[in-house]
């Protein structure tokens, strides 16, 4: 039985590879630091709670493993300082990596963002080489994140992928419920015009670029862009949300500089209670930033082939909502 190693496993692209892994017969260690309920419940799936930068603990857990698929990041933390960031998601990473030399593993598929791009722009989507221009601390942990593994790969015996997801929503994803519900109230609404484009991806073919990333061959080093079949404006995007879930479409625009100040407003007032803002100052990126990415070298050299449009991501998101409570309000 083939082993592999999934961290970040409670998140919601981590539990999808979970539970895809263990229907493919593998045994899969999966680790988090805040596992969520339901890991760990099929056949083959062994749930490890662990601080990824903690590499006495994670250490025992790559004996026999083939493939590790490192998800585990900080992402959402507004508030954090740029040091934590880089912390996880570029030192924990690159130790991680070496810690799989030394543990005999085959592959590492690690994940990156197309956040490392910043503002796609208006030009045609963003190959792998483009320019980079990250403008939160998270983004910049990212591109510093991905020099970092590849680096220590080239002191290793490991074979090293690293995959740039797009906007990947689907059942159990926190931001598709967000969306789901602030459109179920009617409480949505844009900042600015709705015409910057975005680049979705449904969760099912996320899923496969991991397992092609982990299995093709003579890919040592490379990175690909991870993009859905449809790019679209965000106005687009967000009315076909509605349509799907039977809820009206959102009309309300609001001006760039009122958002600027309502995610300052957020911002300050959820802190100072210790908790994260639900908008925040970065939330703009979702209204302004453009999310354009050229997948063809995924497309030539994994073999992946996105099929799930929009409209049919959303049905079967929908169809999923009982599995899945995160995604529809009670």
């Amino acid at each position: 039985m083939r082993t592999v190693l999934v961290t970040g496993a409670g998140g919601f692209i981590g539990a999808h590879l979970v539970r895809r892994l263990a229907t493919l017969g593998m045994e899969v260690r999966a680790l988090d630091l805040r596992p969520q309920a339901g890991v760990g419940t099929q056949n083959g799936v062994r749930p490890s709670q662990a601080d990824i930068c903690d590499r006495a603990a994670v250490k025992p857990l790559l004996e026999g493993v083939d493939t590790i698929f490192h998800l585990a990041s900080l992402h959402l933390e507004v508030g954090a300082d740029p040091t934590v960031f880089d912390a996880v998601n570029v030192h924990a990473a690159a130790d991680l990596v070496t810690l799989a030399g030394e543990s005999g593993v085959r592959r590492f598929v690690h994940t990156s963002s197309v956040g490392v791009y910043g503002d796609a722009g208006r030009g045609l989507p963003l190959g792998e080489d483009a320019p980079k221009h990250p403008d939160s601390p998270y983004e910049r942990s990212k591109l510093k994140g991905e020099r970092a593994v590849l680096a220590r790969a080239l002191d290793t015996q490991v074979e090293l992928v690293v995959l740039r997801p797009a906007w990947v929503y689907g059942p159990g994803c926190p931001r598709t419920g967000k969306l789901l519900r602030a459109l179920e109230k009617g409480r949505f609404f844009y900042i600015g015009s709705g015409d910057n484009v975005r680049h979705p991806i449904y969760i099912d073919e996320m899923v496969d670029a991991y397992l092609l990333a982990a299995d093709t061959t003579g890919l040592s080093g490379r990175i690909f862009n991870v993009g859905g079949p449809e790019i679209m404006p965000l106005r687009d995007m967000v009315e076909s949300f509605a349509r799907g879930a039977g809820f009206p479409l959102p009309t309300l625009h609001l001006p760039v500089s009122l958002g600027h100040v309502m995610g300052w407003a957020a911002e300050l007032v959820f802190h100072a209670a210790g908790r994260e803002p639900p908008f925040s100052r970065r939330t703009l990126a979702f209204f302004r930033s453009n999310n354009a990415w050229d997948i063809s070298a995924a497309r030539e050299q994994l073999g992946f082939e996105p099929s799930v449009g929009l409209e049919e991501g959303i049905r079967r998101t929908i169809a999923s909502s009982s599995e899945y409570p995160l995604v529809i309000a009670t």
